[in-house]
């Protein structure tokens, strides 16, 4: 079991112990409860936990492996100079987490109105993996790797991009998280 998966399953077995005692005929957080928030389904897949974007985000960051710390930013997005801000009418949240050095490992994690917007934001982020390549390729090219297989799913209005030391690991721990097999 690597350190994503130990963190998720510590996650989500302090989340049912916390969650137990207020557990009653209100099904309203079962798995695929369609609110526009992620759903982490226990083991036994009986119990549920709904994560916000910004939770689900934070979870990320904390879960997966990156070379350096990140941080919550959320201005970086309305800043950024590849034009998220054009967006933003688009956006219910969005959270983003990144480091203070130079390099491409992020976590985004977007909340849409509508399915249009969601794919709005999935095709925005493939333009922006195409210009980091193009951009890391001239003065990082050990960062480039890095890109090649960037997380980028979604489920429901989410989308959740992650681009980690860890890609593959990232991609599992973010499935798990949004409750995608």
């Amino acid at each position: 079991m690597n350190h994503c998966q130990r963190s998720i399953a510590a996650l989500l077995l302090t989340a049912v112990l916390c969650f137990l005692p207020s557990c009653g005929g209100d099904d309203s957080t079962a798995a695929g409860t369609d609110n526009g928030t992620a759903t982490v389904d226990t083991e036994a897949q009986t119990e549920a936990v709904t994560l916000s974007a910004p939770e689900l985000a934070a979870e990320l960051a904390s879960s997966c492996t990156f070379s350096e710390e990140l941080t919550q930013n959320d201005i970086y997005l309305a800043n950024h100079p590849f034009g998220f801000a054009a967006l933003t009418e688009s956006l219910l949240s969005y959270t983003a987490y990144v480091p203070a050095g130079i390099i491409p490992e992020e976590v985004f994690v977007f909340e849409t109105a509508t399915s249009d917007d969601t794919q709005a934001v999935v095709d925005k982020l493939n333009a922006y993996v195409e210009y980091q390549i193009s951009e890391y390729s001239r003065y990082a090219a050990g960062q480039v790797p890095k890109l090649d297989d960037p997380v980028i799913l979604t489920k429901d209005n989410l989308v959740v991009y992650v681009v980690s030391a860890d890609n593959a690991g990232a991609k599992e721990t973010a499935k798990g998280l949004l409750g995608i097999g």
